[in-house]
């Protein structure tokens, strides 16, 4: 999904913008002593000030303004901001990871075309998250995630392949086992395609489709499919 990718650019980008944040902390602190810390306008500067360095890739100096940014966040560019958060947090923080993608999911659903990529991509790491605990959700967003992937990128796409992944096991979860096969199967095709044969992405990819066949009793056919998951982990370390 390129997560890492998302994270490294919007430290590049603002490695290359001038420092404002002395202005966001002077409007911050006027605010609070002329307002009160609670005022609506005090929020919005804490607001401002969040994003600001959440933007730069300084998410741990923004965490005191994390809850009034996600809730007072409105545009497409504060979204994406905050999705970019998101990707950062999910390790260590799945639940508050997960309240600010559906933020995201809000803004970027009133603002951005249905079968638009960035919103696909909000959806597609959501489900990521709730496929964890097992939530019927997760098929419904990678679904939709799918649909716009295949409408607006190339076959073979990694994102493509990843939504697959995740709606796979969604299906398997609900004994949907032929449609789950079917779904690992392309994620496998696409992770071999897109990320090489070699990459820990077709590993994981293998042992999704192994797990699978394994536990519908086809472990002769999944053994082949492990060894060469364990091949390339080796390869890795």
């Amino acid at each position: 999904m390129a997560r890492g990718a998302l994270i490294v650019f919007a430290g590049l980008l603002a490695a290359q913008q001038p420092d404002f944040e002395h202005l966001y902390r002077q409007a911050l602190e006027q605010r609070e002593q002329t307002l009160g810390k609670d005022a609506p306008k005090t929020r919005q500067s804490a607001r401002d000030l969040g994003l600001y360095l959440a933007g730069r890739g300084e998410y741990a100096r923004a965490e005191p303004y994390r809850e009034a940014a996600v809730d007072l966040a409105e545009t497409p560019a504060a979204a994406t901001v905050l999705h970019n958060w998101a990707v950062a947090m999910e390790e260590s923080d799945a639940s508050r990871a997960e309240s600010i993608y559906r933020k995201v999911l809000a803004i970027r659903v009133k603002a951005l075309a249905p079968l638009d990529v960035e919103l696909a991509t909000t959806r597609l790491n959501l489900a990521v998250l709730l496929i964890a605990r097992g939530d019927a959700e997760a098929g419904k967003l990678a679904s939709a995630a799918l649909g716009a992937f295949e409408k607006r990128l190339p076959l073979m796409d990694a994102r493509t392949g990843a939504a697959c992944g995740v709606l796979g096991a969604s299906l398997a979860i609900r004994g949907e086992i032929a449609g789950a096969e079917r779904m690992f199967r392309r994620a496998l095709a696409i992770a071999e395609k897109a990320h090489g044969p070699q990459a820990p992405q077709t590993a994981s990819a293998l042992e999704n489709l192994a797990d699978l066949l394994a536990q519908t009793g086809r472990e002769s056919a999944a053994r082949p499919l492990l060894d060469r998951a364990e091949r390339i982990r080796a390869r890795a370390r």
